[in-house]
C-alpha cells in the first residue's frame, strides 16, 4: 500500500518536532490532508504525497500521523530495509497532541521491538505514559539510559507539576541535578517557570528567569517570557504585560522594575512573539476592559500571522459588541476568516453571527 498505510492516528495540529531534521515545508497543507482523511479518501492522500516520499519520507510520515485516520502501521520506504528511529519518532510524536491517542504509543512500541530507540523515543514514551496514567508510571523509563536523559526527567517533572504535586516534582528535580549531575537546560527551567506562572507570584517567575540567565548562563526563550506575562496577567498587572511584550523586540534593554531585559536573553537581542504571546496579551487587555487596545493588538497579531486562540478572539468580539462597537466586532471575525479560512470553524462561526 502507499503512504496512507503508514498512518498512526489523527493528531490535530502540525508536524512534530521529531521531523525537524529534515524540511518541514510540505507543498500539501496539513488541513487538506486532514479533510481527505476525514472523508476516507486515502487514495487521494497517496496521490498527493507520493512524489515527496523519496526525498521527504520522515516529514511525510509525521504529516500523515498528524492528519490521518487510525490503524497505525510502520513501514519503511522502498529504499530502506527496516524502519529507522527517525521514522518511529515521526510516527509517534503527533499522537501526543491528543490524550486519547497517546495510549497508542506503548502499543506501537511493543509492536515494533526491532526498531531502534533514542532519547526522543524515550521522552515520547514518557509523555504518553504521563498523559495516560500520571508521572509515576513513567519513572521506570529513567532506568533505560545511563545517565538518564534530561528529556525524560523534564517530562516527568512537568507531569508532576500538572498533577499539582510540586513537592514531588522538586524531588525529581533534585534527583536529576544532585544525584545524576545533569545540568538543567532551557526546557527544564521553563517547566518550573510555567508552573509558577500559574500558581506563584510574578516575583517568583522573575527570579527563576534571573537564575536561568545569570546563574545557569542559559538564554530564556519566548516560552519563558510568555509565562512571565501570564503571571502578570493573573495579578492584573496589564501595563507590565505590555512592557514585557514591547521589550521582546528591543535591543540592549535594561531590567527596570517589571520591565525585563531581553538583551541578555537572546543572541540577537530580540525575541519573536508567537501565538501564545498574543493570546496572553489580548486576553489581559480584554479582562481589563481595554477593548480598543485589545483590538489593535489582535490586528498586530494577524499581520504577523500569529492568531490568538479562538476563545480569546470570541471574548474580544463579545466585548466590542457589548461596548457598542459592533462594526469592529464584525471586522475581527471577517478579517480572521478571510486571512485564515481553515482556522475559523466551530466556535468561530457562532462568533460571526453574534456581532451581526
Amino acid at each position: 500500500m502507499a503512504s496512507a498505510a503508514v498512518l498512526s492516528a489523527s493528531g490535530h495540529r502540525l508536524l512534530s518536532t521529531a521531523s525537524t531534521a529534515g524540511s518541514t515545508d510540505l507543498p500539501v497543507p496539513i488541513s487538506h490532508l486532514r479533510r481527505l482523511a476525514q472523508a476516507g479518501r486515502l487514495a487521494d492522500i497517496d496521490v498527493a504525497l507520493a512524489p515527496l516520499l523519496p526525498s521527504q519520507y520522515v516529514v511525510v510520515l509525521s504529516a500523515l500521523s498528524a492528519a490521518g485516520p487510525p490503524r497505525p502501521r510502520l513501514r519503511a520506504p522502498q529504499d530502506h530495509t527496516v524502519p529507522t528511529v527517525a521514522h518511529l519518532n515521526a510516527l509517534l510524536a503527533p499522537l501526543l497532541r491528543r490524550r486519547r491517542l497517546a495510549r497508542l504509543v506503548p502499543y506501537i512500541l511493543s509492536a515494533h521491538p526491532s526498531v531502534p530507540r533514542d532519547t526522543i523515543t524515550n521522552s515520547i514514551h514518557a509523555k504518553a505514559l504521563c498523559l495516560r496514567s500520571g508521572a509515576g508510571s513513567a519513572m521506570h523509563l529513567l532506568q533505560l539510559e545511563t545517565p538518564p536523559s534530561i528529556q525524560v526527567f523534564t517530562t516527568i517533572i512537568d507531569s508532576y507539576y500538572k498533577q499539582c504535586k510540586p513537592h514531588r516534582a522538586e524531588e525529581v528535580w533534585r534527583a536529576m541535578v544532585d544525584d545524576h549531575g545533569i545540568v538543567p537546560d532551557v526546557a527544564a527551567y521553563n517547566v518550573r517557570i510555567t508552573y509558577k506562572a500559574t500558581n506563584g507570584t510574578v516575583e517568583e517567575v522573575k527570579e527563576l528567569i534571573r537564575a536561568m540567565r545569570e546563574d545557569a548562563g542559559l538564554v530564556p526563550d519566548i516560552v519563558s517570557y510568555n509565562a512571565l506575562m501570564r503571571a502578570m496577567a493573573r495579578h492584573r498587572r496589564v501595563d507590565n504585560v505590555l512592557e514585557v511584550y514591547r521589550s521582546l523586540q528591543q535591543e540592549d534593554g535594561d531590567e527596570k522594575g517589571d520591565q525585563v531585559s531581553t538583551s541578555a536573553a537572546t543572541a540577537g537581542g530580540k525575541l519573536a512573539p508567537d501565538c501564545t504571546t498574543y493570546t496572553c496579551v489580548v486576553a489581559a487587555l480584554c479582562k481589563a476592559g481595554r477593548w480598543s487596545e485589545a483590538d489593535d493588538m489582535f490586528y498586530e497579531a494577524v499581520k504577523r500571522r500569529k492568531v490568538p486562540d479562538l476563545g480569546t478572539v470570541l471574548s474580544l468580539v463579545r466585548g466590542l459588541k457589548e461596548v457598542g462597537n459592533g462594526r469592529a466586532a464584525r471586522l475581527v471575525v471577517v478579517g480572521l476568516r478571510e486571512r485564515f479560512p481553515t482556522a475559523s470553524t466551530g466556535r468561530g462561526r457562532s462568533s460571526r453571527r453574534r456581532p451581526g
